[in-house]
């Protein structure tokens, strides 16, 4: 492979030596000293006699990245290491190595690439991952706001065609928010995306990691079943999905209660504003795409990822006909739980005031 040193696009063509885009001499692997990274205490640190940890690139509440190079190939990567109070606990230990296998099963060119994985001395789990040069979609958004339909239709196709490859393995990711949407590319010209965080994701298969009764998630994008711990499916990244292009296309999430609860609730019973009021210059067939793959029933929402996908792809003129505003199948379209548990829950939550 050769990579552009000036855009970060990768060619599997190893005899060509300027990118196409922009003329730049093409190298066999990022140069890592080009790289930027904060500075941290753990720079010089080697893992598994591999990686050498350049710098700091990202924290949150389970892991930090660092930037690293592989001392044998001279490849930039990014390392992600399991914090030390975190790896304690068995099951976020393994639901942290889970992305291991699940990104790995996955081989799609939008789904960040899993190359290694090892364990510190002490008993902290990391894996290594392919460097993305760019920035998370949450940045960009908390950054400008909204973003313009051109851009948002070809980048939540790519992210769909990622996801339906995740599902056609067995996997739902059930984390779908922008700061898991990786842009690729230069800050405010990214030509791909990357689907990243794969940790919570539930094999179609049981598993221990993952049963029925708990919630896991981010509230603001997170679909009724998954709130409620009641079954989950296909669907459930589906309307994940359809809550970031609302945030995309309006500068503003559908529900942003100040509780928690209320916030549940609305999930389950209130209807969105719809997002042309937000934005009336809103492209009409985006606002059907992303109504309706926010309805509150699973079996109202599209049926799969592809279909979702389809109808971007529609929009895009890369497919024939109309998009597809399916009919509801069940009307009032709102939630019904399943479980004993949850259909409790939501009794609850349905009595909230001002979620109506």
């Amino acid at each position: 492979m050769n990579y552009c040193p000036r855009c970060h696009r990768i060619y599997e063509d190893a005899a060509r030596r300027f990118c196409p885009e922009d003329g730049a001499a093409l190298s066999t692997a990022p140069q890592v000293q080009n790289l930027r990274a904060r500075p941290t205490r753990e720079v010089g640190a080697i893992l598994d006699g591999r990686y050498e940890v350049k710098g700091l690139i990202g924290r949150g509440g389970m892991a930090r990245v660092y930037l690293a190079e592989d001392v044998h190939t001279r490849r930039a990567v990014a390392v992600k290491i399991l914090n030390r109070d975190i790896a304690k606990d068995r099951v976020s230990r393994e639901r942290f190595l889970r992305e291991i296998e699940v990104a790995a099963s996955i081989g799609h060119p939008n789904v960040v690439e899993v190359l290694d994985a090892g364990e510190r001395p002490g008993g902290a789990p990391f894996i290594v991952l392919e460097f993305l040069h760019g920035e998370s979609l949450g940045d960009l958004l908390r950054r400008d706001g909204h973003v313009e339909d051109a851009f948002t239709v070809p980048m939540m196709a790519r992210a769909a065609s990622a996801l339906e490859a995740a599902h056609r393995a067995g996997i739902i990711h059930r984390d779908v928010k922008p700061d898991n949407l990786f842009l690729v590319g230069e800050r405010g010209a990214p030509y791909s995306l990357k689907v990243v965080d794969f940790g919570m994701a539930k094999l179609t298969e049981a598993s221990s990691l993952s049963q029925t009764g708990m919630a896991l998630g981010t509230l603001a994008y997170i679909a009724p079943e998954q709130a409620l711990g009641d079954p989950v499916d296909a669907r459930t990244d589906v309307y994940g999905l359809g809550v970031v292009i609302y945030r995309m296309a309006t500068g503003q999430l559908p529900f942003d209660a100040p509780e928690d609860p209320k916030l549940v609730a609305q999930h389950l019973f209130a209807t969105p504003r719809r997002p042309t009021l937000l934005r009336p210059a809103l492209d009409p067939r985006l606002e059907a795409v992303i109504l309706n793959a926010m309805r509150k029933r699973p079996e109202n929402r599209y049926p799969t990822m592809a279909a979702l996908g389809d109808d971007l792809d529609r929009i895009l003129g890369q497919r024939d006909g109309a998009v597809v505003a399916a009919p509801l199948h069940r009307a009032p379209d709102h939630y019904e739980a399943v479980i004993p548990t949850a259909r409790a829950a939501a009794a609850v939550l349905r009595t909230l005031p001002g979620v109506f």
